[in-house]
């Protein structure tokens, strides 16, 4: 006896084959859209972790600015107070000059030869005076 199957079987597996398909097409396109989420959360948390460092990294760089600005405020003071300290060894240095050159113009002068003014000008001194003779003076100065 022939049997003959009069079911449309062609037809019902054509059909499970495309449930199956479209199934598995949910399925992947639900499996991407799980990805796609965490990768997506992954960068936000990422981006939002570097933005808490720039974040921490611009109050930093603001108390260091503020820092710089008090060592600028304390270097202008030193130079000045280097440049005080300067000017007081200077006056130091040249307080005995005025003496000593004196004490060097009274054993340098002969007798008959007087002092009538003097003036310095940085390490220059111009003197003027007056002398008994010309004799006097050449001996001063032949000296």
């Amino acid at each position: 006896m022939i049997l003959i199957n009069l079911l449309p079987h062609r037809e019902a597996a054509r059909k499970r084959r495309r449930d199956l398909f479209y199934a598995s097409l949910g399925a992947s396109a639900f499996a991407g859209a799980v990805i796609a989420g965490g990768v997506y959360l992954w960068f936000a948390a990422q981006i939002s972790t570097q933005q808490n460092r720039n974040q921490i990294l611009s109050n930093e760089i603001k108390r260091l600015e503020g820092q710089i600005k008090d060592i600028a405020t304390l270097q202008e003071e030193i130079n000045a107070l280097r440049a005080r300290q300067q000017a007081v060894e200077d006056l130091q240095a040249d307080r005995n000059m005025p003496v000593h050159l004196l004490n060097e113009l009274v054993k340098q002068l002969p007798e008959g030869v007087y002092v009538t003014s003097m003036k310095q000008n940085a390490n220059n001194v111009a003197i003027a005076g007056v002398a008994q003779s010309n004799e006097r003076v050449s001996s001063c100065c032949a000296t």
